[in-house]
């Protein structure tokens, strides 16, 4: 089991026991999301910093950090990330969403944003991907169309 804190931790836990196995510290950052890869040989965190950071799960060393975007595209997060989510099938890609009113589509092979949905705001653990990795699910905080369906490959809005 993983957590994140707003203190920039990263913790690891025993579940039956409850002990704490691991720590990692992510100086001057708050930290809001965490996911695994499929497989749970990659994790990864966000928060204030608006950047992602990679772990190595065996080693728990920092394998990369994603920051920016896409000349074009996607300049990348410019507010808080809350909530990220790797990508079912392909495992080289994750989302995260966040305070910005964007979806970013992370490519680990890259080290940056590749493309981005705008319109999501994107304040807790409110994302998620169906199972054959087709259409994203995003959760709003605003007084209308708080959950959207999209469409994985276009960006397009499936349903409201």
């Amino acid at each position: 089991l993983v957590s994140v804190a707003a203190d920039g931790r990263v913790l690891h836990w025993h579940a039956s026991s409850g002990k704490c196995l691991h720590e990692i510290v992510e100086p001057d950052n708050q930290l809001f999301c965490v996911d695994y890869v499929a497989d749970g040989a990659l994790f990864a965190t966000a928060g204030r910093r608006r950047e992602v950071h990679v772990y190595d799960e065996c080693t728990k060393k920092l394998a990369s950090v994603l920051a920016g975007g896409e000349e074009g595209r996607t300049p990348g997060h410019s507010n808080r990330v809350f909530s990220m989510k790797f990508h079912p099938t392909m495992r080289s890609v994750l989302v995260t969403g966040g305070w910005d009113n964007t979806v970013q589509f992370w490519d680990l092979r890259r080290g940056h944003a590749v493309r981005a949905i705008f319109g999501p705001h994107v304040c807790g653990d409110s994302i998620d991907i169906s199972e054959d990795g087709l259409t994203i699910l995003t959760g709003s905080w605003r007084i209308d169309r708080q959950l959207q369906l999209w469409d994985f490959r276009t960006e397009r809005l499936m349903d409201t």
